[in-house]
């Protein structure tokens, strides 16, 4: 197949020769474009943070611009905010990506609000705005995004948060802190696509023996960054142990087994939340709020695998829409869902031109190509059956 459509592309640069009278005696070679190149599958984990820290390092943080922290030593420079305390949760899971952008808590006169931002006449960015800019700045997009502000608005911050995040195909990371687990199920009611938490973590007593206590947020994005680098992307965080936690405000009860723990009936209304067992803490929740309930490793690889197939086409755009062409995108799309059923990220998945429709899109300049995706299943429930023999005390008297 590969053959014929080089030799296609040659027979019809020939005929063009020819028909411009171009003649030549000796030898000829055309440089063909690789149209099969592997596609690259972009950087899954990578958090966004909009946050606040009024002594950060003006240098490493200024105000409104994204900055792509990689190293202790920029954690260091962050201050003691809690822009801050968010760096330090999420570097004690482990060293991570993160794209940061530092607001200003008191804003500016006809600024509104710091943290929501905005996009001026002259395309400045500043606040959660600024993330949709992140990967033209430091060339990598927030998969994860999250704020860093010392409270959490339930009425601004977080629809804006949500607004962002679906613009760039990431996924919102929030908790409710306060209020109670009828509460927090009430709350996770109200929101599509995000990944809930509830609790407050603790991390023992300050230098005047007061207790400390955070927002989980955090420590739950360091968690997902560490279960990604460990065991992938396409994984589930929950069940996984949490590093470097002392405890939680309140426990939240679990046994296993028990449909009636409060861990299960946070769960079972797509919050999720912190329990203890095996004398550790770990996450407890796969599912995304809203009425389809998607758990978390589908929906990210949903758009892992989406926005790496816009990526490697976008220089494929505004060329001659021949056979060639639409055979060979269909080719390196399925070359791309090959790879990830080898890897186990998916557990099918194909790529195929719905011919009518194409044929119905003619004299358009457009083309759709179809592709699926399957997904493994996340072992949410495991169910075991026992049963009683008596027959095995037959052996006794054998």
């Amino acid at each position: 197949m590969k053959k014929s459509r080089i030799s296609q592309a040659i027979a019809g640069r020939m005929a063009g020769a020819a028909r411009s009278g171009d003649y030549l005696h000796g030898v000829e070679h055309f440089w063909l474009e690789d149209l099969t190149r592997p596609i690259e599958v972009l950087a899954a984990s990578v958090a966004g943070i909009v946050g606040i820290s009024a002594d950060a390092d003006p240098e490493v943080f200024p105000f409104d611009t994204p900055v792509l922290v990689n190293t202790d030593k920029m954690v260091a420079q962050a201050g003691t905010g809690p822009l801050a305390e968010a760096l330090q949760d999420i570097y004690r899971q482990k060293g991570s990506l993160c794209v940061v952008v530092r607001v200003d808590a008191e804003g500016g006169a006809g600024s509104g609000d710091p943290v929501v931002g905005a996009i001026d006449s002259e395309g400045n960015y500043s606040g959660l705005q600024a993330l949709l800019a992140a990967e033209s700045a430091v060339g990598v997009r927030p998969t994860l995004l999250m704020l860093a502000t010392g409270s959490v608005d339930f009425e601004t911050h977080i629809p804006a948060l949500e607004v962002v995040a679906g613009k760039l195909h990431a996924i919102p990371v929030f908790a409710m802190m306060e209020g109670g687990p009828s509460k927090a199920q009430a709350e996770a009611e109200k929101h599509d696509g995000a990944y809930f938490i509830y609790g407050t973590c603790y991390f023992g007593k300050n230098g005047d023996g007061e207790p400390i206590y955070r927002d989980p947020t955090a420590t739950v994005v360091g968690h997902i960054l560490r279960v990604d680098a460990e065991e992938g992307y396409w994984h589930s965080p929950s069940s996984r142990k949490i590093m470097g936690l002392t405890g939680m405000k309140v426990p939240v009860d679990h046994q296993i087994g028990s449909t009636t723990s409060t861990a299960n009936i946070l769960n079972s209304k797509q919050v999720t939340c912190i329990v203890q067992q095996k004398g550790g803490f770990y996450l407890y929740g796969n599912r995304l709020t809203g009425p389809k309930a998607m758990v978390l490793p589908h929906q990210r690889i949903r758009y892992i695998v989406g926005m790496s197939i816009q990526e490697a086409h976008q220089d494929l755009v505004d060329r001659n829409m021949t056979a060639n062409y639409v055979e060979s995108v269909k080719t390196r799309v399925n070359a791309l869902l090959r790879r990830l059923v080898l890897r186990e990220v998916i557990s099918g998945g194909e790529c195929w031109v719905d011919k009518e429709m194409n044929i119905s899109l003619i004299g358009t300049n457009q083309c759709i190509w179809d592709y699926d995706l399957g997904f493994y299943d996340v072992a949410e429930r495991c169910t075991f059956r026992q049963h009683v023999n008596n027959a095995y005390n037959e052996a006794i008297f054998a």
